[in-house]
């Protein structure tokens, strides 16, 4: 082959020396040139596609029972405190003050922050006062029919002057403050306020309410004590709820204004702050109705008692007044505890939401506090995988070593797999709140009765699958098998080797009867 290049650079040589004297012997060499090479080139090419097809396959053999002893898989962990607690907020207001920072370490019980709590507060006290009160009826030697009757005289006069501040705060916050920004051009135009659904519904409850106050105005100045006061009290706290939905819609409206834009003289950013407080206003009002309606049908309660009972069964009845008043105590409490902010166990603020003066709503978050020296992470893994794994196996965590603390009895439905725990050292670098690559060792003492190998060693023939094994001169021999289900990457053998047979273990591009170079590694 070589001489033939050799013979076809030298022909060239001449053409070069001769082109000006032998113009047709140069057309000549030329083509001699071209064909020479040709067949230099296509002889070379077949001989690296001979050496090429001459290579010898060099193939991986295993033990079915060490390939899977020696398997893993991995998955996804989130690094979380063992003890840790989600703060949120429970009554609705202002922030009015925030006691700790971000970072902070503090004890169980800790206030956090305080919610505005004015109506609460108020509603507390009284609460305490009624029970101070009755304890202190209990410890008189009975509880006389005409001492109840002036009780109850009592609670129908509260009862009566609240209605009426409620008709006032309300007539005075709707024809004041709602009816002005309403009645603006601005809002009421066709083209601020009928965009939408809340539009027309808000214009024609405007409407409505006018006359409701009318109607509450006559019923309101006719009522005495002896008038039928819990009625009254149940259709004042409907008309300030009723209120209360027009000012949540005015706002919502006022949210999607031009902010600088002029309403009933104020802007209606300004406007807006004055609706929100007078919202909070009639919360306060119908705080007051809820405690005066509270209070009337304790002093009925004692009325029925003492007339049914008389001074010979006192202790009997005062007893029932505490345990009344106490009920009306832990309520108060209760309102006034969702108020603050608590938190419940011991650790580091993680995170802090809240800062003094913005308004949150019922459900929003607070604070995150955890114990950041006691982690755990939590994953999840398929049915299938779980039970190759076992309490106490030993994972590997970005090149540490950890425990499985916790597998899980069942699939979890939320997210259709078995939620296993794992256990943190004390000395780990990990952080709180981080995602981390966990690897997971099969425990074959689970899997015993159950032969498997990866997908890659099985090879899909016209006469069904097999796996390759190798005879005594290194050629492959094809063993015919049964499949089982899927495991991720491997697949069950149900028939055709048992757990010592050896495998070839990528079977991809192999064939029956292929010599083949083998490594055990």
């Amino acid at each position: 082959m070589s001489y033939l290049i050799d013979y076809a650079m030298q022909l060239i040589l001449d053409c070069i020396k001769f082109r000006y004297n032998r113009r047709p012997v140069l057309l000549v060499y030329i083509i001699v040139i071209i064909v020479v090479v040709y067949f230099a080139f296509f002889n070379n090419q077949k001989e690296l596609v001979v050496t090429e097809i001459s290579v010898v396959p060099e193939v991986v053999v295993k033990s079915i029972h060490d390939l899977v002893s020696g398997s893993t898989f991995s998955a996804i962990g989130v690094v979380e405190a063992i003890s840790e607690v989600r703060l949120q907020v429970e009554a609705g207001g202002r922030v009015v003050s925030v006691n700790s920072t971000l970072g902070k370490s503090v004890a169980a019980g800790t206030i956090i922050a305080h919610i505005e709590n004015a109506s609460q507060s108020a509603s507390l006290l009284q609460a305490q006062g009624a029970y101070e009160a009755a304890l202190a009826g209990a410890a008189q030697s009975g509880v006389g029919v005409n001492q109840a009757g002036n009780v109850l005289l009592s609670a129908k006069n509260a009862a009566l002057g609240t209605e009426r501040t409620a008709y006032s705060v309300v007539s005075d916050i709707f024809y004041n403050k709602v009816n002005n920004v309403i009645d603006d051009p601005y809002i009421s135009a066709p083209t601020v306020v009928l965009i939408g659904s809340e539009g027309p519904f808000l214009r024609a409850e405007w409407k409505s309410y006018k006359k409701i106050l009318s109607r509450w105005q006559i019923s309101s100045s006719m009522l005495t004590v002896d008038g039928d006061l819990d009625t009254a009290l149940t259709v004042a706290k409907t008309n300030v709820v009723r209120l209360i939905n027009i000012i949540d819609i005015l706002v919502r409206i006022l949210n999607d204004s031009n902010q600088d834009k002029l309403v009933a003289g104020q802007t209606v950013e300004a406007q807006k702050a004055i609706i929100i407080a007078q919202r909070i206003n009639l919360n306060a009002t119908l705080s007051s109705m809820e405690t005066a309606e509270t209070g009337l049908k304790n002093a009925l309660n004692t009325q029925k008692q003492a007339q049914l009972a008389g001074a010979s069964d006192g202790q009997s009845l005062s007893s029932a007044q505490v345990k009344i008043a106490l009920g009306s105590l832990r309520a108060a409490q209760a309102n006034f505890e969702k108020t603050l902010i608590r938190t419940p166990i011991s650790g580091v603020i993680n995170a802090l939401y809240l800062k003094t003066g913005d308004y949150v709503n019922p459900g929003q978050a607070a604070a995150i506090i955890a114990n950041n020296n006691g982690l755990e992470i939590n994953t999840s893994v398929s049915l299938e995988d779980s039970v190759k794994l076992s309490v106490g196996s030993e994972v590997v965590i970005d090149n540490a070593t950890a425990t499985i603390s916790a597998i899980g009895g069942a699939v979890d439905p939320t997210t259709g797999k078995v939620a296993v725990k794992i256990s943190v050292p004390n000395n780990s670098l990990l952080q709180n709140g981080t995602t981390v690559s966990i690897d997971f060792r099969i425990n074959t003492t689970n899997i015993t009765n159950e032969i498997s190998v990866p997908l890659s060693a099985v090879k899909l023939t016209g006469a069904g699958p097999v796996l390759f094994t190798t005879s005594s001169t290194s050629a492959l021999v094809s063993l015919p098998v049964v499949l089982g289900a899927i495991n991720g990457e491997d697949v069950i053998i149900k028939e055709g080797v048992s757990s010592d047979t050896v495998i070839v273990v990528d079977a991809r591009g192999l064939k029956e009867g292929q010599q083949v170079n083998l490594l055990t590694r």
